[in-house]
């Protein structure tokens, strides 16, 4: 299953890299003042559905763009983000990603990640580990935070939201290394599970953003929670993922700025 997984996730990746670059005026939408989306997006997930469709019937579907009912009453179901990253494809920034993930009974059994500007796959079948292009991956072996390269996102700002990350983060720079935003929670996440990224944490992210990105972590070796280090991330919407080494480190100052 896992090939043919990859191979579908690869297509619809080639499709959007042979029109990066390439957007007109009339191809960029807003869904809202401040959430955008591309006809790419749109027709990717028309790709995805139909593709994932045609090689696993009785799968259903779930997707960014679409309304597919709750996902909680789906027991096989594809969760999909035909284009993670929108912002930086608009803008012709690389870091943008196809992501694909199986839930099944609850729980996430297979995932992919593909990377067209880098033309990279990254996947994780359920206790068989994570992969990129063929090599296992595994999580960093940082275990103080101080030493720590972190990735995070503000879409909660751009938002309006009361609740956003501006003061976990003005807190959190001073204690780590650094900090890199690719735009994509989907990559974020496979670069916490190939030791690129310590972790990353992020508020209001759907579940269509980690639920590929999230297996492969897990399988890599890495941890996730929500940012009080309890498992009901995507009920809370708050969310980390790290490589389980600097985990409770980082949970010490995130409590306090979470809702308990």
């Amino acid at each position: 299953m896992i090939e043919s997984l990859i191979e579908i996730t690869q297509q619809a990746g080639r499709i959007a890299h042979s029109h990066f670059g390439k957007l007109a005026g009339d191809d960029v939408f807003h869904k809202s003042s401040v959430d955008m989306v591309t006809r790419i997006d749109r027709e990717l997930e028309g790709f995805l559905q139909q593709e994932l469709g045609r090689a696993f019937p009785g799968v259903a579907f779930y997707g960014e763009e679409g309304e597919y009912g709750s996902l909680a009453e789906l027991d096989r179901v594809f969760v999909v983000d035909p284009l993670d990253g929108t912002t930086s494809y608009i803008h012709g920034h690389p870091f943008y990603s196809v992501s694909v993930g199986l839930r099944e009974g609850g729980q996430t059994t297979a995932g992919v990640v593909y990377l067209p500007y880098f033309d990279q796959t990254y996947w994780a079948v359920r206790g068989q580990g994570a992969f990129h292009d063929g090599t296992r991956l595994h999580v960093s072996t940082t275990d103080k935070l101080i030493d720590s390269l972190a990735a995070t996102g503000f879409a909660c700002v751009r938002a309006r939201l009361e609740r956003n990350n501006l003061p976990l983060f003005t807190d959190v720079m001073p204690r780590i290394r650094g900090i890199r935003r690719c735009g994509s929670a989907a990559i974020d996440l496979c670069y916490v599970a190939d030791g690129t990224y310590d972790l990353y944490w992020e508020y209001q992210l759907q579940p269509w953003d980690i639920e590929a990105g999230g297996l492969i972590l897990e399988e890599a070796g890495g941890r996730i929670s929500d940012l009080a280090g309890t498992p009901d991330y995507e009920g809370n919407r708050h969310f980390l993922a790290s490589n389980g080494r600097v985990h409770d480190e980082f949970l010490a100052i995130s409590r306090g700025y979470v809702e308990r």
